[in-house]
């Protein structure tokens, strides 16, 4: 495929394009556009991944592009297209569904209201290599009104196969726009963490991941080797004897957020290497608030 790329004049991978703006900025930035409305002389550059692709005719294409969940169409048309008439097809004909291209193109609204950039030049950054599962209308529309908060619809997931998702979150998060969420609320829940903890002193610190006895909590430890000193260590299964050193040290507000180990069975709530969160304050009586 890249070879073809390359014979047809296309480097599938570019050196550079320059970003003027992300797509959650341009749709933020241009959404009180009325309909049929055309900025002609501002000039916008911005890039995503391509997620449908339709063919008006050979001198018209709609693309929707995404980027970091949000969606943006593509208006391209030979009429105010940079690129010259007999290699407009051929410019589009190699662009396909997932591949990730840079657009450079002035804002408006199409005669049916949808925010667009109408492309006048667009340029392939990333080809994707492999096909992506089929997105129905009716899983794209269910995937793009969600929001955190009400519980998600996993039947209008575009991938539907809980392992294929697990062990390739990267096509999931490619797909299933609604798991991108997941990944933000789990980052504000730790920075809430952290921010509600520095606010009362605490000091975060790192303790040992590997040690030489297993301590801390009752649980069957991973066993690694260090090769240099010829002896196992033990992937921790808890900080909690490093913090009450700390503590013994005159730390007296220590906490730690970050991997523990525990060799046992596991399922979906439960996983064999999660993150945690130890703290500890000294003087500190239980009825106290």
């Amino acid at each position: 495929m890249l070879d073809s790329l390359r014979s047809a004049g296309v480097e599938p991978y570019p050196h550079k394009f320059d970003i003027a703006i992300s797509i959650a900025d341009y749709v933020a930035k241009y959404n009180s556009l009325g309909a049929g409305e055309h900025l002609l002389t501002v000039t916008e550059s911005l890039a995503g991944r391509v997620m449908s692709k339709r063919v008006s005719s050979s001198k018209l294409f709609f693309y929707d592009l995404y980027g970091d969940g949000v969606k943006v169409q593509v208006m391209a048309g030979a009429s105010y297209s940079e690129v010259a008439e007999t290699e407009f097809y051929k410019c589009h004909s190699v662009v396909k569904r997932g591949d990730i291209v840079g657009i450079i193109g002035y804002p408006g609204r199409s005669s049916r209201g949808e925010l667009s950039i109408f492309a006048r030049n667009l340029i392939l950054l990333s080809p994707c290599l492999h096909m992506l599962p089929n997105q129905t209308t009716r899983a794209k529309a269910d995937a793009d009104c969600w929001v955190p908060g009400i519980g998600r619809n996993t039947e209008a997931y575009v991938l539907k196969d809980q392992e294929t998702r697990y062990r390739q979150r990267y096509l999931d998060l490619m797909v299933n726009h609604q798991v991108r969420h997941i990944f933000r609320t789990r980052s504000r829940v730790i920075s809430f963490i952290r921010r509600f903890l520095d606010e009362r002193n605490f000091l975060e610190v790192e303790t040992p991941m590997m040690n030489l006895i297993p301590g801390g909590a009752s649980a069957k430890p991973f066993v690694t080797h260090h090769n240099e000193l010829n002896m196992d260590l033990y992937m921790r299964i808890a900080p909690e004897l490093h913090l009450k050193q700390l503590v013994v040290g005159g730390l007296d507000r220590v906490y730690e957020i970050g991997k523990q180990f525990r060799n046992e069975g596991f399922d979906l709530t439960h996983s064999p290497e999660f993150t945690g969160c130890e703290f500890y304050m000294a003087f500190m009586q239980t009825t106290m608030t």
